[in-house]
């Protein structure tokens, strides 16, 4: 194919993408030579790492086969590789004051590596010369699970093989398996009933920025599941981790440098039951959509330029359209244009390779790993949308539509997701190097369509009988690209390790054209004859505009560490560490938002029902006819810069044996700069020069800040494990959430836009005991509490359909966290069936209290100078939950895990969400309760080295809904609108049956097959 070549690439990091690929073939070809002459001969290598209780690397462990003088030593990771001949082994680990560890039953075949994970325990004054065995299946998998059990802080995760077991094609759809976590939109986590914008993602250790346009929160979808080694949530802070949070930290970790040589490659494909197949409705699509790249198809115009006419209400001094205008109109591309395609069978495909190479020297390694994946996907979902113009009351509903929708249609979504990992590493007994680079580029164009009742306009025809009035297009083109390159370093010198590391990344977010449009029908009597139409005094992006935005981010992050031990007698053995981590961000911000236009009040000469693209032609654009208006807000930018600093002192105590402390104190400085802020932008649209708006000083973030942590783990048994902590945290805000800029959304039917906003400071306390009775098995039960202390939501203010960001007074947040896994070889033993049998799930009760904030009111600063205002909020009294609050969690499954054949079934239950919030409580949305069933079947074949997975997805189709509560509510005084509204006597927040649904969607069943093969 011709658009593989690089004449035809966009631009430079596509060619970087060439690039990797290039070299991973280069790889391949040249070194598997190398690999069969070398290493496949009768020799085999036991490769792996050796930690100690607290799941930390133990440099300088010896290695060797028992009644040989065959040993290495383990590097400073305490990671180990020994070649060995093909045979069976018994080996033996030691290191001074630990206990050793003999492993029976080693089996290295020719050709192979033989993994070896191993945990030793520290040595007791009684027990001095004690060896405990151990088969070799048994460490290994304890190896597996010594990080999450003796971590220091409060986790949950999952791994790159439980993922493996399930349809997810991104990190996105795999967060919500996990503990205490639920997704919304299946790319935005929230952690323990907390909304997405106080958990934070990190990529190999490094934060990542945040993607969308005007939230604080990072898209995981962008992070394909193929490159993923395992995801760890951190849900209690210690002083070393990289940046704050409130709910969690997800801690996203690519694939490490191989323990054993590989390479493998995946292909699978597959359908959804209302898509593949179906009429697929778009605009026109470019040549390199399924490379997730724009041919120029969606470029709007050569350049921007604010028009000197303006006939929209909205202008201060209405003109006329000069001929400049309408020379710069008639450059505007016409892609108003829809055209139908059928949509295609899902399409994924994988390649990767590991390598590892001894070095002369003892304990000196060298290795790479590096994988290329490539996803597309096609679908349509099917939509209700009785929000905006389409909302009706529940009487107007049963009484004008049987109950039937008032607004519906479908989205369809062509997305194209690819990425690369490159990770390069140098280990050796006192240094380890790692560099680590990758890159995700996600394509996404949702088109949605809605057909519906305009509730807002005069003269239209309401009730089932007749055609829809109004019919809402939007297209979204959106090229989200994000590329991280790391280089990371730990060295000993005697007691003393050094760690640090610096990292670049790089984000780039693009939403092309983006065309909104209303038409309206001609005779709703007579079925469906929509129009175009244009309205110079329309105040939002309808009838008909064009968005665009883009948004450049580059962030510079470095971290650097050094510690030491403090004792090392086995009854009180610690570490201190003092550290330090800071950032620096930059973002570019421009988006323009182009109106069509009436070129004149005097009259219009073109056909007033007309169809866009019909009449969008250079001759058209002239005086009373159409003109484009592009008005100095709707062109506009904004840039800013970010600075964090923070040094740390920290400690890890144990005492006694059984009791280990970590905690310090951490002081962080954050400033945050920003070219076109909310403060500078209310200023600039006050009409009076002698006017001045200042913050608030409640709405001023305090530069320094001290936070404390604690972190105190009580060893009852080696199994069993209580743990508390207590934290302070602070959560920042982002560039957007600071910036009037707005954008349209079209499930929200609004426009969302920042605010004056500032930190939340947030005070955790947690509590939870966990027992693992056997390898890959635990039992844990914990409680948390969290106050939030000026807590940020987004809220819709009154009839408007706008969106804001607003700083709370506090909030309260609590729950409970269960968990259990547990094979059920404990029932009988004499069946080993039972033992390959997993049952597993995780529940979380979450409940949270909120004093919110009404919209803040200026107030004169000095009675005496009546020109100088600040904006104070007033405490909103109402009684409500926290937002994104989501009352209870459910994942619960069972899996087969045999030598053959395998299945895996998972049912992931979230309960009601607080979705959106709105001054009116009625008005207030809640996700209702969704369940989803997802299934794989899968088989060893090839001898072992091919696996082949059948997926359903989405088994039973639920429909997703959300809904308001205006059947639930009644004003507390009918004759005063001001008191607000409370429920009816016997209502809850649950659905009702006659409450509103204001958005819903059913996504299809999805059906894939894929192979994977390896080397």
């Amino acid at each position: 194919m011709a658009c593989f070549y690089p004449s035809f690439f966009p631009n430079k990091m596509y060619k970087g993408f060439l690039f990797l690929a290039f070299l991973l073939a280069f790889q391949f070809i040249t070194f598997g030579a190398f690999s069969k002459s070398v290493f496949f001969q009768n020799t085999g290598r036991i490769a792996g790492k050796v930690v100690d209780e607290k799941g930390e690397g133990i440099p300088g462990a010896t290695v060797r086969v028992a009644g040989q003088t065959i040993g290495t030593q383990t590097g400073i990771d305490g990671s180990f590789s020994l070649a060995v001949k093909a045979g069976t082994y018994i080996i033996d680990i030691s290191f001074i004051s630990y206990q050793t560890k003999r492993i029976t039953d080693v089996v290295v075949k020719s050709g192979e590596v033989t993994a070896l994970n191993v945990s030793l325990q520290q040595q007791t004054a009684q027990l001095k010369e004690v060896v405990v065995s151990s088969t070799y299946r048994k460490s290994s998998t304890e190896g597996l699970y010594t990080r999450q059990k003796n971590a220091s802080n409060i986790t949950n995760g999952i791994s790159a093989e439980q993922i493996a077991k399930t349809p997810d094609a991104n990190v996105g759809q795999s967060l919500k398996r996990i503990s205490g976590l639920a997704t919304f939109d299946n790319k935005y986590v929230i952690v323990r009933g907390i909304s997405e914008r106080y958990n934070v993602a990190t990529l190999d250790g490094t934060p990542l920025p945040s993607t969308d346009y005007t939230q604080r929160n990072f898209s995981f979808d962008l992070l394909p599941a193929e490159v993923i080694e395992g995801i760890v949530v951190h849900k209690t802070i210690t002083p070393d981790l990289p940046v704050g949070f409130a709910g969690g930290m997800v801690q996203v970790n690519t694939r490490d440098i191989p323990t054993k040589n590989f390479v493998s490659f995946s292909i699978g494909t597959g359908f959804n039951d209302q898509s593949t197949g179906k009429d697929f409705i778009s605009a026109k699509r470019g040549k390199y959509d399924y490379l997730g790249y724009d041919d120029g198809t969606r470029k709007m115009v050569p350049s921007f330029r604010v028009t000197d006419g303006a006939t929209g209400a909205g202008a201060d001094d209405p003109r006329g359209f000069t001929e400049a205008d309408f020379q710069y109109a008639r450059q505007f591309t016409n892609n108003w244009g829809l055209y139908k395609y059928k949509t295609q069978p899902n399409q994924n495909y994988t390649f990767g390779i590991g390598q590892n190479y001894n070095l002369k020297k003892d304990g000196e390694r060298i290795g790479f790993i590096a994988t290329l994946n490539y996803r597309n996907t096609q679908s349509i979902v099917d939509v209700v949308n009785q929000r905006s113009i389409f909302l009706f009351s529940p009487q107007a509903i049963n009484n004008l539509f049987d109950g039937n929708p008032t607004g519906f249609g479908k989205i369809y979504n062509f997305n194209t997701t690819y990425g690369g990992v490159l990770n390069m590493g140098y280990r050796s007994k006192k240094h380890q190097i790692s560099i680590r680079n990758s890159y995700s580029r996600i394509f996404s164009n949702p088109t949605t369509i809605i057909s519906g009742y305009d509730n807002e306009s005069g003269g239209v025809l309401l009730g089932a009988q007749y055609a829809p009035s109004t019919m809402r297009i939007v297209t979204e083109p959106d090229f989200l690209g994000l590329l991280q390159n790391k280089i990371q370093g730990e060295h000993q010198a005697g007691l003393y390790k050094l760690n640090w590391d610096v990292s670049r990344t790089a984000l780039n977010r693009s939403r092309k054209d983006m065309l909104r449009r209303q038409i309206v029908n001609n005779n709703q009597l007579y079925g469906n004859y929509f129009h175009d139409f244009v309205d110079a005094d329309a105040i939002n992006v309808f009838p008909l505009s064009r968005q665009a935005f883009d948004v450049k981010e580059t962030d510079y992050n470095w971290t650097a560490s050094v510690s030491r031990p403090i004792s090392t007698a086995p009854e009180f053995t610690g570490t201190v560490k003092l550290g330090y981590i800071g950032f620096n961000k930059k973002q570019v911000n421009n988006f323009i938002t182009a109106y069509l236009r009436p070129a004149s009040n005097n009259g219009f000469e073109l056909d007033p029902n007309f169809v866009i693209e019909d009449v969008h032609t250079p001759e058209n654009f002239a005086p009373n006819k159409l003109a484009y208006e592009v008005n100095p807000i709707g062109l506009n930018s904004y840039d800013g810069t970010s600075q964090f600093h923070a040094g740390y002192a920290m400690v890890d105590q144990t005492l006694w044996e059984k009791l280990r402390f970590v905690g310090g104190l951490r002081v962080e400085y954050f400033k945050l700069q920003l070219i076109g802020d909310a403060i500078s932008s209310l200023n600039a649209l006050i009409s009076s020069p002698n006017i001045v708006l200042v913050a608030n000083e409640d709405d001023i973030d305090k530069p320094w800040q001290i936070l404390p942590s604690a972190n105190l783990t009580y060893s009852v048994t080696d199994q069993f494990k209580v743990k508390a902590a207590y934290s302070q945290s602070m959560v920042r805000p982002e560039f957007n959430e600071r910036s009037f800029a707005t954008r349209y959304d079209p499930v929200l039917q609004g426009d969302v836009t920042g605010n004056l906003v500032i930190s939340t400071k947030t005070d955790s306390y947690d509590l939870r005991g966990e027992w693992y009775p056997g390898l890959g098995e635990i039992l844990s039960a914990g409680i948390f509490y969290k106050y939030l202390d000026r807590p940020l939501e987004l809220t819709k203010r009154g009839g408007q359909d706008l969106y804001v960001y607003n700083n709370g007074f506090w909030a309260k947040s609590y729950g409970l966290e269960l968990e259990v896994r547990k094979r059920l070889g404990f029932i009988n033993s004499d069946l080993p069936l039972l033992d390959q049998v997993t049952v597993f799930s995780n529940a979380t009760l979450l409940r949270s209290k909120v004093r919110g904030a009404l919209p803040p009111r200026p107030e004169l600063v000095d009675p005496a100078n009546p020109n100088v205002y600040r904006l104070v909020s007033q405490p909103d009294e109402r009684d409500r939950p926290l937002y994104g609050q989501t009352p209870f969690l459910l994942n619960t499954g069972v899996e087969y895990s045999g030598k053959i054949f395998g299945f895996n079934i998972v049912h992931n239950h979230s309960g009601r969400k607080f979705y959106l919030l709105t001054d009116n409580l009625a008005l207030n949305e809640y996700e209702a309760p969704y369940d989803q069933v997802d299934v794989q079947l899968n088989a060893n074949v090839l001898k072992n080295k091919g696996k082949i997975r059948f997926n359903f997805g989405n088994l039973f189709n639920n429909r997703n809904f959300y809904y308001n509560g205006m059947a639930s509510y009644e004003p507390i005084d009918p004759n005063n609108a001001e008191a607000g509204n409370r429920l009816k006597p016997g209502y809850t927040d649950g659905y009702e049956k006659d409450d509103v649904i204001t958005f819903s969607r059913k996504y299809g069943r999805t059906f894939t097959l894929s192979f994977n093969y390896t080397f």
